[in-house]
This record gives C-alpha cells, sequence and structure tokens, in this order.
C-alpha cells in the first residue's frame, strides 16, 4: 500500500497550545462575528455595524501578523498552526469576496466585479487541485508560504477594506476614489494569476526532483 505525506513546515507539537495557536483560533472565532456585522447592516444608514465589522476586520489583520512573528519569536510553530493560518486567510477572504460581489451588499458601482471574484476563487481552486494531483502523482508534497502569494492576499485584504469603505468614498462623489479601487480591482486580479503560476512551476519542480530521486534509486 502506498502511503502519500503531505509536508507543511513547523513541529508536530499540537497541545497545549500555544500563544500563536490561540491567535489563529481567534481568527477562526472572529470570522462569522465579521460575516454577520455585513449582513446586519445591509441597507442600514447608520454605519455602526459597518465599522463593527471593519474593527472585527481590523483586529484579525493584527493578529494575523501577531501570530507569525510570535510563532518565529517563541520558536512555537507547529504542523496544525501552519495549516490552519491560511485556511483562517482564505475562508476570511473567500467568504468576504462572494458577499461583496452582491450589488445589494455593495451598491453604487462599488461591488466586487465577478472577474475579480472568479479570479480569486480560481486561484485558490487551481493551486488546491494542483497539490492534490501532486500529492497523488508523488505520494509528499511539501508547503510553504511564497511571496507572491502572500501579496495576493495582502491586496486581497486591502480589497475588502476598500469595499467596506465604498459608502464614504460614494459620498465624497471622487471619481479618484472609484479609479483607485478599479485599479486594486485589476491588481489582485493579476497578482494572483502570477501567485497561481508560480505555485505551479513550484509544485512542478517538486515532481521532477520526486521523479529523479525515483529514477536514481531504480538505477536509471
Amino acid at each position: 500500500m502506498s502511503h502519500r505525506q503531505l509536508q507543511i513546515q513547523g513541529q508536530p507539537n499540537v497541545w497545549p497550545p500555544s500563544w500563536p495557536m490561540g491567535l489563529t483560533m481567534l481568527r477562526l472565532v472572529l470570522l462569522p462575528l465579521f460575516l454577520w456585522l455585513i449582513l446586519a447592516g445591509q441597507g442600514r444608514a447608520a454605519p455602526g455595524y459597518r465599522y463593527s465589522a471593519i474593527g472585527v476586520l481590523g483586529v484579525m489583520a493584527v493578529t494575523d501578523k501577531l501570530d507569525g512573528y510570535l510563532a518565529r519569536r517563541l520558536h512555537q510553530t507547529s504542523h496544525i498552526g501552519a495549516l490552519l493560518d491560511p485556511v483562517a486567510d482564505k475562508l476570511l477572504i473567500a467568504c468576504s469576496v462572494l458577499l461583496l460581489s452582491f450589488d445589494s451588499m455593495v451598491p453604487g458601482g462599488y461591488a466586487i466585479p465577478k472577474p475579480v471574484f472568479i479570479a480569486v476563487y480560481g486561484k485558490d481552486v487551481i493551486v488546491a487541485m494542483g497539490t492534490v494531483a501532486l500529492l497523488y502523482a508523488a505520494g509528499r508534497v511539501s508547503i510553504a508560504p511564497r511571496p507572491l502569494g502572500k501579496l495576493s492576499t495582502f491586496l486581497q485584504l486591502v480589497m475588502i477594506l476598500a469595499t467596506l469603505l465604498s459608502p464614504e468614498m460614494r459620498r465624497s462623489q471622487s471619481g479618484g476614489a472609484h479609479a483607485a479601487i478599479k485599479i486594486l480591482w485589476w491588481l489582485v486580479v493579476g497578482v494572483a494569476a502570477a501567485s497561481c503560476v508560480d505555485y505551479l512551476i513550484a509544485g512542478t519542480r517538486q515532481f521532477a526532483a520526486h521523479r529523479a530521486q525515483r529514477n536514481a534509486i531504480l538505477g536509471r
């Protein structure tokens, strides 16, 4: 029977949870609250719910940076933490982009366009499918953060924040604000595409290394 192994950078310790792990879990707990605040604020003239959602988003962003810093500083990396950290980011982005792509949620021409929505989801689906395919073909996959992947996540979070602030942009009647968010949309698309290609290249290299190692063992 063949064994397949998914390798993630970090130590195998899971319990007791470390500070970085606790912050990651806090982000996961805050996610439903953040989404509820967005939905609860729909159609309300008072911005209290929306501002609260922005505040929760800020807390989640700070804890995202803080858990990485603490993990490195305290040498408290773990396999499960390395897995849950990007999962928390992906859940936040996926749910937020979906909600904020509807005109009923973000009126005034500031809703996230469908091509941007497709690019964000498509990149993650392709990378996930490539990971599964590589795991099946090579029996082992090593996952590590990539600079383009981090940039893509950052731009997507900025896009979510800008979309939540769109009522203020609309009231300012500034054409520059709308032009800036359009530029941001296409930056998100371009970097997501580049990040997807980067991950595919990294996966191809892993597969080539696996095949070379197997051929060396077989004496070919």
